[in-house]
């Protein structure tokens, strides 16, 4: 998926998720744990977790509250090297949609 295709999509399901207060919630809610999971970094990059990313990219962090204290430049080229997106926002925003994708259908399996 190209730049413009993921902002366009999590700009897509943000509106859904903000009009609606229950989805408005849970996004709330959401931890780095459930975007950057097994399943998603499987599909979306060379990690297969969360500590799998932190331990093999060298910065020294221990979670990824602390990417923040890295070189932004260094760790997004990192993350252009070992993900489908070339920046660390930009794979943030691709986790969204994937969780975002998740939520709605959790949450039409429950009304139905």
């Amino acid at each position: 998926m190209t730049s413009a295709e993921i902002e366009e999509q999590f700009q897509y399901y943000m509106n859904i998720f903000r009009n609606d207060a229950e989805l408005g919630k849970a996004m709330n809610l959401v931890s780095f744990e459930n975007l950057f999971n097994p399943d998603f970094l499987k599909e979306n990059s060379k990690f297969t977790s969360m500590d799998d990313m932190i331990w093999r990219s060298g910065f020294g962090i221990m979670n990824l509250l602390e990417v923040e204290n890295v070189n932004q430049d260094k760790w997004n080229a990192y993350i252009a090297g070992n993900t489908d997106c070339s920046t660390w926002h930009e794979f943030g925003k691709l986790a969204m949609i994937a969780w975002m994708k998740s939520k709605l259908e959790e949450s039409k399996e429950k009304s139905n």
